[in-house]
């Protein structure tokens, strides 16, 4: 086979939680003329939640449907606000040099996104004033920033609502921001039902799932792998965490600011389950998203200086989840131009210590959420296809 040039090769950022048609509609559509490289995320996805079958399956998921090579997106990135989902899917493509094209889902492909681009960019005074006047009136952030938005732009603030536009706009601003050439090709996503829907109703909607993510989900409970219903696991977790915990420990972990610790110790004790705990702590201020990613900081205990010091090292490796022949030439002929380490072995993770650190407690966590534990998971080598 014909090796490409980058140029001529596709990335795209996905969670795959779980595949379905419409993500497989994109892969075959892609792959018709290109390579296509998947940065998938962690264990733990952006709105906070513990994915329904872990990286490895979502990898092999990812293969079978028509991509090249998985890369893992980190942690820190991959369960996060989208300005750092985005930083960090686009630090793995600029660091590796292995994609020159990099495409992605939008509810509005057409809408001309690039005044928000330069505004957020920049951040004239006209969108500060009233970004600061929306946050102290007790807005949320995400709802703050659509409307600063829409008092410059008739229609933007409706546009960035939507949680894939926003991403594209993140997408597009960390690559301005690292002045990037990859090249941006979004698309309108394939009306289908949402993978949050499928998660909910797992069984009803298992037809809405091509044959490969039926089989991969199915071996995944035969094995006791299924984290579908973790609520309870997570619950009791975070009531033994609040139990023994003051305000001023709470503060000690990433991101528990602006007083959210006090409202999860008010809380706590008088919700029955995590999601009577969850919705009584969303407010206009707290998104539910916000909530429960700093739910998982808490449970995974990470202390501010290990964020600060992974969040500054940035992406320092890009870690292989799965591949096929295709991909395997991939990495031989460009990853000798990557500026990180590429690594298929997990014991090379040793050398990036405080990640290796965090991505061990966040595996650890996951497991705690499964039906039965296989610790040794995190050390399985890259799977080849």
């Amino acid at each position: 086979m014909i090796i490409p040039n980058p140029e001529n090769i596709f990335a795209i950022i996905a969670e795959f939680n779980p595949l379905h048609y419409g993500h497989e509609f994109l892969l075959k559509n892609l792959r018709a003329n290109h390579s296509v490289i998947v940065i998938l995320s962690s264990n733990f996805v952006q709105r906070g939640e513990p994915a329904i079958v872990d990286k490895f399956y979502r990898a092999e998921m990812a293969i079978k449907a028509g991509a090249d090579l998985v890369i893992e997106l980190p942690f820190m990135y991959a369960c996060a606000a989208a300005q750092d989902f985005a930083f960090g899917a686009v630090e793995i493509l600029r660091k590796t040099n292995l994609a020159g094209k990099i495409s992605f889902g939008m509810e509005d492909p057409g809408y001309d996104f690039a005044p928000i681009v330069e505004t957020l960019l920049h951040e004239p005074e006209a969108y500060r004033k009233f970004l600061r006047e929306k946050l102290r009136e007790g807005f949320s952030f995400p709802k703050a920033n659509s409307l600063a938005l829409e008092n410059l732009f008739d229609g933007a603030g409706e546009f960035i609502s939507k949680p894939n536009n926003l991403l594209a706009v993140s997408y597009v601003m960390n690559l301005r921001k690292c002045n990037c050439d990859i090249e941006i090709v979004p698309f309108k996503r394939v009306p289908n039902l949402k993978s949050s829907e499928i998660r909910e109703n797992l069984g009803a909607n298992f037809r809405n799932l091509p044959n490969y993510s039926r089989e991969i989900i199915t071996r995944a409970g035969v094995n006791h792998r299924l984290c579908e219903n973790y609520h309870t696991s997570i619950w009791d977790l975070l009531r033994n965490i609040f139990l023994r915990t003051s305000p001023e420990d709470l503060r000690k972990v990433y991101a528990i600011d602006e007083g959210i610790e006090n409202l999860f110790l008010k809380h706590w004790k008088s919700s029955g389950n995590l999601l009577e705990f969850v919705s009584s702590c969303v407010s206009s201020r707290y998104t539910k998203a916000h909530v429960n990613r700093r739910l998982i900081y808490i449970m995974l205990n990470l202390e501010r200086e290990l964020a600060a010091s992974v969040k500054n090292s940035g992406i320092n490796y890009a870690r292989i989840l799965a591949f096929n022949h295709n991909g395997r030439l991939l990495l031989k002929n460009f990853a000798k131009n990557s500026q990180i380490p590429i690594i298929t072995t997990p014991s090379k993770l040793r050398n990036n210590s405080q990640a290796a650190i965090l991505e061990r407690r966040v595996s650890e966590l996951y497991e705690l959420l499964l039906p039965e534990q296989d610790f040794r998971r995190e050390n399985l080598s890259v799977l080849q296809f």
